[in-house]
């Protein structure tokens, strides 16, 4: 019965942060893909009983509401003497340093820290001070520590030393009281959760993968909305910060599956295709259960320019703070890029329709046929009572390299190419048919390029990249196996020129490497490494740009650029022209991904309300900045599964209908069952540093590349002034007002409250209504016999209920403390 309470309770609650004490406590416990599983049976389990080890002693469970203890000893900023170890560490060094010392001195034989295996996190065993430097600036949670502690506890042993976040500290302070053991314990600042006072003051906390997410969407807590069957919820909490989720469940690069705590231990969770899953849910309604917000009619008008995914999340956000959105779009439909430069096997016509329909339906108006240029000036929209602008403008003009021979007649530009054969395709289905394709670039335009000439008959792709095939994992990742197998890629490959022999144009291609050690990006040739190859077209997939020729025919002030992209300010969106924002793929440093350019139109409209209330535009906002902006991928070391595929390998020629499968309801819930749900619990934890500890360290309250160091005991006051004194570490300045202020928000967090326990139950129970035999506590609390009977006397052992026996029955009563 515990484990399985445990279970209910914090594994699948996402309560769990995978610290390993309860597989260290019991034989029949270990860590499955970082959570704890029953591997056989609990034998008392197995007979209707249960010890309740492995639930009284979780670190979640244990968790009490923390008193205001005594000021630290000291707070200190330090950082290590050591350049060896400043090279590897994180925030100045100073746990690392304080490890070696500790084993180089004996203070501990014993010392568990965290390694990382293969980007997996894993709790180790070390003796050798020699090898401290290798773990250092290592992540640490979720690595099983104090299943190593439990280890080091149950065999001879010396002094023992264990560094981790607070529950893992927590946890450890209670293994050292039940062993009688003496063990210096080194806290983390668990910095995913109080980097910053408005997660705090808002009890904001970002899981891994809402983190990475371009748009911060809030994937852990849809993906719970879904285990627990709530599909209306999980779509209505993505709508919070995307109202493109349809389009989102097939085109996004989907980013949050890459910082998954699963990454290198199991899949990832396949957290799109679950946003597919509950979109579709929605969409086969009879009847939509959209909330829309009343339309003021005298609410003020911001006209929109462009209706790609940046232009329809601004208006859409817009519409839903009171205002009156209109987009302008230049075309005679609605979509911009999504429409036009998206296969439809991608994303089908009807999906971006519903999604543009949502958007609709908040209050959002549109004017098609309506390109701003000379005819269309800002100054007119201002006569016609728009206050505000927000500019995303798509990005329609091909790019080029400047090749010699990219004039030949079957050279074709990416964005021309997909947006003919996108809607006209038909017109010449023989024109690729059984011929070799070679394409000039490798990622997500060039696949859909490729994808496209595979469904109009080519026999074989090539594709040319500067890139590794490291740095293209994810856009690979994203192509089906039957069609991977047409294509070959030529990694880090430049092409000098394109000629024409005969019937083919020749490439003129050779290897090269990427130079950028002062800054700058380089492709250097690799001499002797010159080749060519035939093929029969040739597709120039190396990116798009804007054509602002007739667009500054609208303006009476310049807006500045940079490259031929909108210089804005990266928190508020607003460009040199007051009034005027802008966001998508025309801003300078944008990642150049609908999900991103979402995120922006959202952000934007936020700026604009304070604009026009005329208020402070960057007052309380987080820097969302390595959200949307900059900050490069690392190939990931695991993709997500991914449903079978609905179209065959063989009936792909000419086939543009959607080709990627679904998941069924039993699937996405099964897969939603996989997800930790994580830092649902960290949001309650009052934890400051793990205040269980000796001490503990991280950056807040510290200059950049010095460790903040607060110290609780004098055990751990004694470490630290030796190490000062012998020079092993470095000091610095200290803001303690600000270390203080962490502390004093994070203590006086309110817990979760956790649905009662059966033991809970019945304490209270007999608190409110007298004695009761078990009997009666059964029936009354709907609990079976033998569960009642095991809490209850429990209960009796902890000497908070009393037992007498009375006509052969035990009866439970209050305890009364003896006068």
């Amino acid at each position: 019965m515990s484990f399985e309470l445990l279970k209910m309770e914090i594994i699948d609650a996402g309560l769990c942060q995978g610290c390993g004490l309860c597989a260290g406590l019991c034989k029949h416990i270990e860590m499955v893909d970082l959570k704890p599983a029953i591997v056989d049976y609990c034998i008392v389990t197995k007979e209707g009983l249960a010890c309740g080890k492995c639930y009284d002693q979780c670190p979640q469970i244990t968790q009490k509401q923390l008193k205001v203890k005594e000021s630290p000893i000291d707070i200190v900023a330090l950082k290590t003497a050591d350049e060896k170890i400043l090279e590897k560490a994180a925030s100045g060094g100073f746990v690392t340093t304080l490890n070696k010392y500790l084993l180089d001195t004996k203070k501990v034989t014993q010392l568990i820290e965290v390694r990382d295996l293969g980007g997996i996190p894993e709790g180790e065993i070390t003796t050798d001070p020699t090898k401290v430097h290798q773990y250092a600036g290592v992540a640490y949670g979720r690595s099983g520590s104090l299943q190593k502690l439990v280890e080091v506890l149950g065999v001879e042993h010396g002094q023992i030393g264990i560094v981790g976040v607070p529950c893992e500290i927590r946890g450890a302070a209670e293994l050292e009281k039940q062993n009688k053991a003496d063990i210096f314990k080194i806290g983390l600042f668990c910095n995913a959760n109080i980097r910053s006072g408005e997660r705090d003051d808002n009890g904001v906390v970002f899981s891994p993968c809402r983190r990475m997410c371009p748009a911060g969407v809030d994937a852990s807590g849809y993906v719970n909305y879904i285990r627990q069957g709530k599909f209306q919820e999980a779509v209505d909490l993505i709508r919070d910060m995307n109202p493109l989720p349809s389009v989102c469940g097939r085109v996004c690069t989907h980013e949050c599956e890459y910082n998954c705590t699963l990454i290198g231990t199991n899949h990832p969770i396949a957290i799109r295709e679950l946003k597919k899953f509950v979109t579709e849910w929605e969409m086969d309604l009879e009847k939509k259960n959209w909330k829309n917000p009343k339309k003021e009619e005298n609410a003020k008008k911001v006209a929109i320019i462009g209706s790609g995914p940046s232009g329809l999340s601004c208006a859409y956000y817009l519409a839903n703070k009171g205002y009156r959105p209109t987009i302008f779009e230049k075309t005679d439909k609605l979509g911009g890029m999504l429409r036009f430069g998206i296969p439809k096997f991608r994303l089908p016509d009807e999906v971006l329709d519903y999604d543009i329909e949502f958007i609709k339906s908040a209050g959002v108006e549109f004017k098609l046929n309506s390109p701003i240029g000379p005819n269309l000036t800002f100054n007119d929209l201002k006569k016609q009572g728009y206050e505000a602008f927000y500019v995303s403008l798509g990005q329609y003009k091909p790019n080029t390299l400047h090749l010699p021979g990219e004039d030949l007649e079957n050279v074709h530009m990416a964005i021309d190419f997909l947006m003919k054969r996108k809607y006209r395709h038909w017109e010449n289905l023989d024109e690729f048919k059984d011929k070799t394709i070679g394409i000039v670039g490798g990622g997500p335009v060039a696949v859909d390029v490729a994808q496209t000439a595979l469904r109009l008959g080519a026999k074989k792709i090539i594709l040319i990249d500067i890139q590794n095939e490291k740095a293209l994992t994810m856009v690979i990742a994203d192509i089906p196996e039957n069609e991977y197998k047409f294509m070959e890629y030529k990694f880090n490959t430049s092409t000098s020129k394109l000629t024409q022999e005969g019937d083919k144009i020749r490439f003129h291609s050779h290897k090269i490497k990427i130079d950028t050690t002062d800054g700058k990006f380089k492709l250097d040739k690799i001499e002797g490494t010159e080749f060519t190859f035939d093929v029969d077209s040739v597709v120039m997939a190396v990116g798009q740009s804007v054509d602002f020729t007739e667009f500054d025919k609208a303006l009476s002030q310049e807006i500045k650029k940079v490259r031929g992209k909108i210089l804005v300010d990266e928190l508020t969106f607003e460009t040199n022209v007051p009034g005027i924002f802008a966001g998508g793929d025309i801003v300078v440093r944008g990642k150049n991904v609908a999900v991103a350019a979402i995120a922006h139109g959202r952000e934007a409209a936020e700026s604009i309300k304070r604009y026009l209330k005329n208020q402070d535009m960057t007052k309380g906002r987080m820097d969302r900045t390595t959200m949307f902006f900059h900050g490069a991928l690392s190939a990931p070391e695991d993709v997500s599964q991914k449903p079978p595929l609905e179209v065959p390998v063989d009936e792909t020629w000419t086939n543009f209908e959607e080709f990627e499968g679904k998941f069924t309801k039993e699937m996405a819930m099964n897969e939603a069952n996989r997800c930790f749900t994580c830092n649902y619990y960290c949001t309650h934890c009052q934890d400051f540093g793990a205040i269980h500890a000796d001490l503990t360290a991280g950056d807040i309250g510290s200059d950049k590349d010095f460790t903040t160091v607060v110290i609780w005991t004098k055990k751990g006051y004694r470490v630290v002034q030796d190490m000062i004194k012998k020079g092993l570490v470095i000091e610095g300045p200290v803001q303690k007002e600000a270390v203080d202020l962490a502390i004093d928000k994070k203590m006086k967090r309110k817990l979760i409250e956790h649905a009662k326990t059966p033991r809970e139950k019945i304490e209270q129970w007999i608190k409110l209504n007298g004695s009761a035999t078990i009997p009666k506590l059964s029936e009354i609390l709907d609990m079976p016999v033998t569960n009642t009977r095991y809490n209850a006397l429990r209960l009796a052992q902890e000497k908070k209920l009393s037992m007498e026996i009375i006509d052969g029955n035990p009866v439970f009563s209050i305890m009364v403390e003896e006068m």
